[in-house]
């Protein structure tokens, strides 16, 4: 093991043993007497040994003045984060939600431009579009006091030249407009906005959140990434949920940071997973630690270390099927028995839809091939959430995937509680309102809401003790982000945490949520075992 120590007087780093690779790369440093080696504690020199993998001293100290608002001081653990970045010119940080991830990036990236002449070093933020305005820009108004400014790129191609025009230190972007201009006419280009975006070389720091976005490295957002600020001096991937399936979605992650070490998809599957049957792939005995290792350099900084906070539990509902959702899906299994006896290969995508039908149908709604849906009796799932409500006298979120379900819910509960609504349909400014209306209104107990509208960057909904999973979803990240926006800091109350389940699939596809597990198989599974 190497030994350091630290001259503060001189601010000389000392590392003990002769570091040839040190000595060659370091700015001033020198070999002494043949058994130590020392070198400045400059920024780029602690870069270096850092990427050498010898111990370090911080460069992010009392030295920064850690801009804020009034009263508010970094966590010890925000520290680490920001250090973590600045000394890892790619890397990941992946800190749980509620960890200051978000403060700790923007200080390292101003850190960082504080080391370049003024214009010559600004930052890319990309994020989900429903947090660009609230989480990100609110971040760098709020805490910089001016001294550091951003535009943010959305709306028409023209627009988003123009704001990219603007003379400031941070552009913040939605994932999919960086693609903005982009095409396969010919060959696979960057174009207009997404070509002007990826020539700017001022733009030294990519600052990726949720970047979970990117698991998948065959997608074209995953290729125009890279296109864009892949190459940029600094890139810096951030997620709470990088492997919430299975550790293959750790591929498209690597991918973007190192290349994945020159590692192949199915090299890297093959390292990490085992094909147990037709349809389901399990992760090997040491298939996350495996993929852990493509995964690096990466700080993880868990809830735990920032925030004792009150219990979280969950509890199971069930509910029984109406005669209509029993009729419903019979019919659904039989025609997917049928199938399976006539010898008809069921692909992941064929088993997905199935699978999105009987959670439809669980629900009180099904879909026809014209995206109409058509609404069927689900009175007594209805009535249970009416039950809850009724349990609790503080304010409770409702999550369900289906927006015509969320229409009836609301429809239901409209003039015997105070309720609202958030889902893909609600503009950025009104989710915005209706958000901060939950928290800070009496009279209004419930929000109901598209996971995937609201599972990222709220912190206003530690304002109920109580999650209602109407319906069960498929994804991971979203599962846990959801409950996360309620236990988080700022919470003061035990949170409950209620699934509601009429069918032994649901129970499954829950189960595999709170397990990391795929969804894969999880229908065919039930039906073979006779569950459905």
């Amino acid at each position: 093991m190497t030994d350091i120590w630290h001259d503060r007087e001189r601010d000389i780093v000392v590392y003990s043993g002769i570091h040839e690779e040190l000595l060659e790369r370091a700015d001033g440093a020198k070999a002494i007497n043949g058994s130590y080696t020392a070198l400045p504690r400059s920024l780029v020199n602690m870069q270096i040994a850092c990427w050498l993998k010898l111990p370090v001293i911080p460069v992010m100290d009392d030295a920064y003045d850690w801009p804020a608002r009034p009263g508010i001081r970094p966590y010890a653990t925000q520290v680490r984060q920001a250090n973590h970045l600045v000394l890892n010119r790619r890397c990941f940080n992946f800190s749980g939600l509620g960890t200051g991830k978000t403060l700790s990036a923007l200080w390292a990236a101003d850190f960082i431009m504080r080391q370049h002449p003024c214009g010559t070093c600004r930052a890319l933020i990309v994020a989900p579009l429903s947090i660009l305005e609230r989480v990100w820009a609110h971040a760098i108004f709020g805490n910089f006091l001016q001294k550091r400014t951003y535009a943010i790129l959305h709306g028409t191609p023209e627009k988003r030249l123009e704001g990219l025009a603007k003379d400031v230190d941070f552009y913040i972007i939605n994932h999919d407009g960086v693609g903005v201009g982009a095409h396969t006419r010919n060959r696979f280009a960057l174009d207009g906005f997404s070509a002007m975006l990826a020539a700017r070389e001022d733009i030294q720091i990519a600052i990726i959140d949720e970047a979970s976005a990117y698991r998948d490295a065959t997608t074209k957002r995953h290729r125009i990434a890279r296109l864009v600020y892949g190459a940029k001096p600094y890139l810096w991937l951030m997620t709470a949920t990088p492997t919430p399936n299975a550790p293959t979605d750790a591929y498209g992650l690597a991918k973007m940071v190192n290349n994945a070490y020159g590692t192949g998809f199915v090299s890297f599957r093959d390292k990490t997973m085992l094909k147990v049957s037709q349809f389901r792939w399990v992760p090997m005995p040491d298939g996350y630690d495996t993929a852990r290792k493509y995964l690096s350099p990466a700080v993880r900084i868990p809830i735990e270390e920032v925030w004792d906070g009150p219990p979280c539990t969950t509890q199971q509902r069930q509910v029984p099927l109406s005669a209509q959702q029993q009729a419903l899906m019979d019919d659904l299994k039989k025609d997917l028995q049928i199938e399976l006896k006539a010898g008809k290969t069921i692909t992941a995508v064929n088993e997905a839809a199935y699978r999105i039908k009987f959670l439809q149908i669980s629900m009180g709604a099904v879909y026809d091939s014209d995206h109409d849906w058509h609404p069927i009796d689900a009175a007594a799932r209805f009535n249970e959430l009416e039950a809850i409500l009724d349990e609790t006298d503080r304010k409770v979120v409702v999550f369900c995937p289906l927006t015509s379900v969320i229409l009836r819910l609301y429809d239901k509960l409209l003039g015997t509680v105070g309720v609202t609504v958030i889902n893909g349909a609600v503009s950025l400014k009104e989710r915005s309102a209706r958000i901060a209306r939950f928290a800070s209104d009496p009279s209004l107990k419930v929000i109901l809401c598209d996971p995937g509208a609201t599972a990222h960057g709220i912190n206003e909904f530690v304002a109920a003790d109580t999650i209602v999973w109407f319906g069960a979803i498929d994804k991971t990240e979203l599962y846990e982000q959801g409950n996360g926006r309620v236990h988080r800091p700022g919470q003061n109350y035990p949170v409950t945490i209620v699934q509601l389940v009429s069918n032994p699939l649901e129970k499954e596809i829950f189960r595999r949520l709170e397990h990391h597990q795929t969804m894969q198989g999880a229908l065919l599974e039930a039906v073979e075992r006779g569950d459905l």
